[in-house]
């Protein structure tokens, strides 16, 4: 096997929920990553769903995304005993993560000015909710507190709805990345001169950034920007803009985009399948000819030009609509795309299972989990090292690694 980005690295990690992936991150690429839990495991051991309904601390499918690759060791953090032996472990790491409440670790002896003073060296990375310091924090967190804070629900879903939780943990994940990649930017440093330092990771910040333009849009127009839906912020259905229904599912189009074909090469396959209708006829055309986002710019920037196309761009869409639902999703996507029109597959969890693109490129990796007596299929990583690629192995039991690392410190 290749060596490993990260191998010879020890991360030590007290996490539950919001820093867990930014540890599987590091685990996967090589690092040593030693779980500690309290006994009978963090909350997130004890997230439905489970493998087979068959409820337990080593069987939440939930704690296995977030910590593959790992060690676990439980140490009660709140005995003398448990100080003691997690004091002695993260003073022999590279790399402390921890995601407790802000004063948590050091009221327990184990905050960063304490262990930075005993090793001058060691990355100290703390994934909260708000950071550590302002005025929020100490405030409770979790990660729809984080989502509702970073200013993303308010920009999800339709219009008419309320602001929308985006599926998943994703504050928890953002933040998690971002705290990766500071902890390596940070390590980078501590390896070139030997000064360690704390990593400040708030969710709320990392979540922000999802914002895109919003705070910008704030800034210099100060106007808030809204929930715009399917359409975008696009007032009008537009035709081969927006999400289609196929024989089998969905798919979603882009295609006045810039960065493919335009409009008429969309029109032209119709053509050819003897489902153009009337696009070939006037008033529709000349509009066909021309449909590209910069045409509809320029029409939406005069209201009375707006006023007389609105209803032709409706047809031309209720035309495609028509078109697209004669198709599976894997043949409009195919068809599209060897066109070079930007067409995607609105994928479940079933069709990227069987995706050609994932399996031709190996990306589902199989692993053991030999005390279940089964293997899985899981997720690859996000990125591909060509030298020192990533490699992903079962999350641990808890407690698996106590006596080991233990008797290590000895």
């Amino acid at each position: 096997m290749a060596e490993r980005a990260l191998d010879g690295v020890r991360v030590v990690e007290f996490t539950d929920e919001t820093g867990a992936y930014c540890g599987r991150l590091l685990a996967d690429l090589g690092a040593e990553v030693i779980k500690v839990e309290p006994p009978g495991g963090g909350f997130a051991r004890h997230i439905p769903p489970y493998f087979h309904d068959q409820q337990g601390p080593d069987t939440s499918l939930a704690f296995w995304v977030q910590n593959m690759s790992k060690k676990s060791v439980v140490l009660d953090l709140d005995s003398p005993d448990g100080q003691v032996a997690a004091k002695k472990l993260a003073l022999g790491a590279d790399i402390v993560l921890d995601d407790r409440p802000v004063g948590y670790m050091a009221e327990r002896g184990l905050g960063f000015d304490a262990l930075h003073a005993e090793k001058p060296s060691l990355v100290y990375t703390s994934v909260t909710g708000f950071g550590q310091t302002g005025p929020h924090a100490g405030y409770a967190f979790s990660d729809i507190v984080g989502q509702a804070m970073s200013g993303v629900m308010t920009l999800a879903g339709e219009p008419q709805d309320p602001p929308n939780k985006v599926v998943g943990t994703q504050a928890d994940v953002s933040a998690s990345i971002h705290a990766a990649q500071g902890t390596l930017l940070a390590l980078l440093h501590a390896e070139a001169t030997g000064e360690g330092q704390h990593v400040d990771v708030s969710a709320q910040e990392a979540m922000s950034m999802s914002q895109e333009t919003a705070m910008q849009t704030w800034d210099l127009q100060k106007r808030n920007r809204v929930r715009t839906g399917e359409r975008g912020m696009i007032p009008v259905a537009l035709p081969a803009v927006g999400v289609y229904p196929t024989t089998d599912g969905h798919v979603s189009l882009f295609v006045l985009a810039p960065g493919g074909a335009e409009f008429p090469a969309l029109v032209d396959w119709m053509r050819e399948k003897g489902m153009a209708s009337d696009l070939d006829e006037e008033p529709y055309a000349s509009l066909v000819s021309t449909l590209n986002m910069a045409t509809i710019t320029q029409y939406m920037m005069n209201p009375d030009s707006a006023q007389e196309v609105i209803p032709q761009l409706a047809h031309i869409n209720e035309v495609v609509k028509a078109f697209i639902a004669t198709m599976t999703a894997v043949e409009a996507y195919e068809e599209g795309q060897g066109r070079n029109l930007l067409v995607g597959i609105v994928s479940t969890p079933e069709t990227l299972a069987t995706n050609s693109q994932l399996r031709a490129r190996d990306w589902y990796v199989n692993v053991d989990f030999d005390y279940l007596q089964t293997s899985m299929e899981f997720p690859g990583p996000p990125y591909r090292l060509s030298e020192t690629p990533a490699v992903i192995t079962r999350p641990p039991r808890l407690g698996e690694h106590t006596d080991e690392v233990l008797a290590s410190l000895s």
